[in-house]
């Protein structure tokens, strides 16, 4: 499941409880893997937002994942992993304007 991911790549995860994870992958193993960053999609005052995955670990530190746990491993969305990678940069961008019909 994790052959063609690299190193750094962002990635969405699905476990077997439903959830999903964004994170940047970092290691996999017979057993885990190991991510950094890990975000999920929670409901919002304005929709669907971005919230933290493991809120007590320390975020500069690697998570280990048991694989046992996941369904399924993909290549994120780009419109969210433009968003994911906003949410950990120091530089903020703004949005790119759209007409709502």
């Amino acid at each position: 499941m994790f052959e063609n991911i690299k190193k750094n790549d962002v990635i969405a995860l699905k476990f077997s409880t439903g959830e999903e994870v964004l994170a940047t992958f970092k290691k996999a193993d017979e057993s885990s893997i190991t991510v950094m960053k890990g975000l999920v999609l929670m409901q919002g005052p304005q929709g669907i937002a971005l919230g933290t995955f493991f809120s007590t670990a320390n975020p500069d530190k690697e998570i280990a994942l048991n694989k046992n746990l996941i369904l399924s491993a993909a290549e994120l969305n780009p419109k969210l992993k433009e968003q994911y990678n906003n949410v950990f940069s120091k530089i903020k961008t703004q949005p790119k304007p759209s007409i709502i019909t």
